[in-house]
């Protein structure tokens, strides 16, 4: 499968624990940024090419009206081959969508709706520096179903500052009460350059310790297999049929195309970086200059460590043979102590031709990976 990925870089205001290429107060930039983003669209060299998937991501994508994300994913489906049955998704905050708005987007083919959630309780919430309510979250899922929307997933973060136990098992029942298709559930990382992070460093955040977060990792598992969601990767639980095809196309390491500032391509083995600034980005699109601002090409052995570590945070695992068969390179042979030590110490399993994480490996995958990546 191949995806596409559109990068809205506008927030109404930059949270606390995010390190994402978004901005808020650039409302000017919104017009200017359409016109440099379709820009970007026509002048693509991977015209006629098949996309199975396009996710808008962000920042916040429904920061622009439902007829802007319309017009950008009619220019999407002129300039490629978009599949009759395609995943089409898009990110949305809660407390900035309206029906009408919701509406729009569901005529013009989107089909899949991420709500940044993030918590049900108001306290975490505002420490978070989301602008939505608890309210506005059942509010935001009311309308996407009057819309049309029948794929629905809900991010929540857990081991929030000042967060237990108890709350957080609050916060899975509220989001499982609403019923979604596909629940992200994800831990807090403290990225550099956040206001999260240089709060901890001065000792301003108090964090849950490792054994409450595992226990809270351990609580998710446990509520959503009670609920009939299937874990299929380390942080992502869906009902039958309903796994993130986009997602997908990452963990399995397949090709993406991605537009806008900072957004990430990764075609024919070479991934390359836009340009992260909203204003340059647009200076650079609207003169037709190259928006690359850094690239790699990813071959031998560097290509197979990197599938492994996508390939390994999925439950399915990884296929040794079909690995092997895709980069012509003796996986096995390489990786036989690696993965034998890994075994050992209780982290990877093994049937047949397929390695993946064992329940307790899922919670050490950093480790796994560089195990591969230092052979």
């Amino acid at each position: 499968m191949q995806g596409v990925y559109v990068h809205i870089p506008f927030c109404h205001r930059k949270c606390g624990y995010c390190d994402f290429n978004s901005y808020a107060g650039l409302d000017a930039l919104v017009e200017p940024f359409l016109s440099a983003l379709i820009a970007e669209i026509e002048q693509s060299p991977y015209a006629g090419e098949r996309f199975e998937t396009i996710f808008f991501g962000g920042g916040t994508p429904t920061y622009l009206p439902g007829d802007a994300l319309a017009q950008i994913l009619e220019r999407l489906a002129r300039r490629f081959v978009i599949a009759s049955d395609a995943e089409i998704t898009c990110e949305a905050n809660p407390g900035s969508v309206s029906l009408a708005q919701l509406q729009t987007m569901r005529r013009a083919g989107f089909n899949r709706l991420s709500f940044g959630v993030q918590s049900f309780d108001a306290d975490e919430l505002q420490r978070m520096d989301r602008m939505h309510t608890p309210d506005d979250v059942a509010q935001g899922v009311e309308w996407a179903r009057a819309a049309g929307f029948d794929n629905l997933n809900l991010d929540l973060i857990f081991a929030l500052p000042r967060q237990t136990l108890e709350r957080w098992e609050t916060n899975l029942q509220r989001a499982i009460a609403l019923q979604p298709e596909h629940l992200s559930l994800y831990a807090l990382m403290l990225e550099p350059n956040t206001r999260f992070y240089h709060l901890y460093q001065k000792g301003k955040l108090r964090l849950p310790d490792d054994e409450t977060q595992v226990a809270m990792y351990r609580l998710a598992q446990q509520l959503t297999a009670q609920a009939g969601y299937q874990q299929y990767e380390i942080s992502n639980y869906a009902r039958a049929g309903y796994q993130c095809r986009h997602n997908l196309i990452y963990w399995r390491n397949e090709p993406y195309l991605g537009f806008g500032p900072g957004a990430v391509s990764y075609m024919g083995g070479k991934r390359w970086t836009n340009i992260k600034h909203p204003r340059e980005y647009i200076r650079r699109a609207l003169a037709g200059e190259p928006l690359e601002l850094e690239w790699e090409q990813l071959t031998g052995w560097d290509a197979v460590a990197e599938t492994l570590m996508l390939g390994l945070r999925l439950r399915e695992g990884v296929d040794l043979t079909a690995l092997e068969n895709r980069y012509g390179m003796p996986v096995r042979e390489r990786y036989a102590s690696t993965m034998t030590q890994l075994a050992r110490r209780g982290w990877l399993e093994r049937t047949g031709e397929t390695i993946r994480l064992t329940q307790e490996g899922l919670l050490w995958h950093s480790e796994v990976a560089l195990a591969f990546f230092e052979k």
